[in-house]
């Protein structure tokens, strides 16, 4: 029996197996679509800037472009940095990527899962070699364009003992369409690497999102992630499941900006599994129109002398739209430190007429105060991702107002 088999067996009996959170989806409506190899990625560049893709690819580390289920272009730029598509890792590794394999995230976890071992392709392989610190990002593309069609990638990320590697993935649809995005990533931190890792999504008003996200931390190893999402997409789904091991440290954000009538239910769950294992989660959700928002985040602690907190804020822009912030602290050790802070409301009108006293429009007022509002200071990214992430909050701000 081959070594995925057994995978393939449980996705089969898991493959009608609802979410535990969100929307469901009726997924037999979806198919995995295959295109021409020759797009022209100069073409669709003011497509790919709005999700932090550059298609100069200067001060990159290496690059992966999908569109649909076919892989367009993989190439790693340094020494140390592996890139592939997932098929061309196991091809090349076998059996021994199985520790890499469906252990972050469980293939049984729901549907979507099941539905990317069964039918999905693609998906990229990133591995930072031990003791190689990459200072320039590895940028990658996923992109969507056929009606009724079905992505779902499994990536893979490992960044072994001693390493650093950052990874920008920009995900969204070349037009409007109808379909589903289902992108399992499993990530894993050696002991006393780091990881950053950002991802970037735009969609289209009739798109339904389920990414699946696994992360393992080893000791004194480091995880910084960022979601940003600006969108009138259909239906979201997520909760990635980070798990710290002793001395090891996660910092987690998430900004999701909703319009139109999109729904969607997301956050992030970290478990403080060693000792001295620290994190915080932080999160920044803006609705306007009808959409309605749910923001969860649960911290575990599982050990001696670990701290954790919970940031939630949320801004209102409209009457008719909504959002509900759930913080969960669950402490299963008696010396534990976990906190959090929550808050939901609207643009503070005294501090819009004190900016436009100063001169600045109205309409110029909402926009500071958004982009204060959307602010989060993560540590130590590599200036290239801080970057794009000032460019993106910079459009955010722009674009809803």
């Amino acid at each position: 029996m081959s070594w995925r088999n057994k995978y393939r067996e449980l996705a089969k009996e898991a493959i009608s197996k609802p979410p535990q959170y969100g929307v469901d989806v009726d997924i037999t409506q979806f198919t995995p679509k295959e295109v021409d190899k020759n797009l022209d990625l100069h073409s669709v560049a003011d497509i790919l800037e709005n999700v932090g893709v550059s298609v100069d690819s200067t001060n990159r580390a290496g690059e992966y472009y999908q569109l649909e289920s076919i892989v367009l272009e993989r190439l790693s730029k340094v020494p140390g940095l592996e890139i592939m598509s997932l098929e061309e890792a196991i091809d090349t590794y076998g059996k021994d990527l199985e520790p890499y394999f469906w252990n972050a995230v469980k293939v049984d976890t729901d549907k979507f899962t099941a539905l990317a071992e069964l039918a999905g392709k693609g998906g990229y392989f990133v591995r930072a070699k031990k003791g190689h610190r990459i200072q320039v990002p590895v940028q990658a593309c996923l992109l969507m364009q056929l009606n009724q069609s079905l992505q779902a990638p499994h990536n893979i990320i490992i960044a072994e003992e001693g390493s650093e590697v950052s990874v920008v993935t920009g995900c969204t649809v070349m037009r409007e369409t109808t379909g589903l995005h289902a992108g399992i990533t499993e990530i894993y931190v050696k002991k006393g690497a780091r990881v950053s890792f950002v991802m970037i999504h735009r969609w289209s008003e009739a798109m339904h999102i389920r990414p699946r996200t696994g992360v393992i931390v080893e000791e004194g190893g480091e995880y910084i992630s960022n979601y940003i999402a600006f969108t009138k997409l259909k239906t979201f789904q997520s909760m990635p499941r980070v798990i710290l091991h002793e001395n090891a440290r996660a910092y987690l954000a998430s900004t999701i900006v909703l319009e139109g009538q999109a729904k969607s239910d997301s956050g992030y769950t970290l478990e403080l599994a060693g000792n001295n294992a620290s994190g915080q989660i932080i999160s920044r959700a803006i609705t306007k129109d009808f959409s309605e928002l749910t923001t969860r985040a649960k911290i575990t602690g599982l050990a001696l002398g670990v701290r954790g907190h919970i940031d939630c804020q949320g801004l209102l822009l409209s009457d008719k739209s909504r959002i509900l912030t759930i913080p969960i602290l669950d402490a299963l050790h008696d010396n534990v430190t976990l906190t959090h802070e929550a808050a939901v409301g609207k643009l503070a009108e005294d501090k819009i007429l004190w900016l436009m006293a100063r001169g600045f429009s109205r309409e110029n007022a909402e926009s500071i105060l958004v982009r204060g509002f959307l602010r989060v200071d993560l540590p130590s990214l590599p200036p290239a991702v801080t970057s794009m992430i000032d460019n993106t909050m910079r459009l955010i701000a722009k674009s809803i107002l």
